[in-house]
């Protein structure tokens, strides 16, 4: 009885109060708040001893600017988390709700409590509304990226404040110029022997007059007026 009695009182200390988390300490988080990191986690005030670090790593996770998390529980009150956020490689907006979200070599988009924590590269997405969370193609990243650094010291100099647009239906990615004339890419697929290809045109004809220059098949270029 008198183990049994030893028992029962050190699973009561345990799970009283005193043994439950009081301090969560955050390390790595600059796109969320600390606050929304400790809310998250569900550790504050969770019992010491039965706090999950596999479960609380699951919740975080879901965060979409979280692209990974350690959590150690540290007896008898405290624990530490260290988020590893995703990096921001441009901004990602949408044309119908003028939301803008940033995203990353993955694909993915997340807000950030940060508005300068993305370079200034913008993409305009045409096609449909989107929501922190959504994966896009990585490679269509990777190209409307590429897009976005083009100026007209890469193309000639009246493409100037160029803006990449992921148009609706097939034409995909296009580079609009103030000028009013645009470059038709398509699809991710060969986006260098696009780039490249469009360039020669525009170095070979710096002075003729566009509505637009297609280079959806990198082996071909169309272009209007002919």
């Amino acid at each position: 009885m008198t183990a049994v009695a030893c028992g029962a009182a050190i699973v009561a200390a345990a799970m009283g109060p005193y043994w439950r988390i009081r301090d969560v300490a955050i390390e790595g988080a600059h796109h969320v708040a600390v606050d929304a990191v400790v809310v998250t986690s569900g550790l504050l005030g969770s019992q010491a001893f039965t706090a999950s670090s596999a479960r609380s790593r699951d919740l975080l996770v879901h965060l979409p600017a979280v692209r990974d998390a350690s959590i150690e529980i540290r007896i008898p009150d405290r624990a530490r988390v260290v988020v590893t956020e995703r990096v921001a490689i441009a901004r990602w907006a949408s044309a119908t709700s003028g939301a803008e979200w940033f995203v990353d070599a993955d694909g993915v988009l997340f807000s950030s409590i940060d508005p300068r924590g993305a370079p200034d590269l913008r993409i305009t997405d045409e096609q449909r509304s989107r929501q922190a969370g959504d994966r896009l193609d990585p490679a269509l990243v990777d190209a409307a990226t590429k897009l976005a650094r083009l100026g007209p010291q890469e193309l000639r100099p009246d493409a100037t404040s160029p803006r990449v647009v992921l148009a609706a239906g097939a034409t995909g990615l296009v580079l609009r110029v103030a000028a009013g004339w645009e470059i038709r890419f398509g699809g991710a697929e060969r986006i260098d022997d696009k780039i490249a290809l469009v360039r020669r045109f525009l170095r070979d004809n710096p002075q003729r007059k566009l509505d637009y220059v297609d280079v959806r098949s990198p082996d071909q270029i169309v272009f209007s007026p002919s």
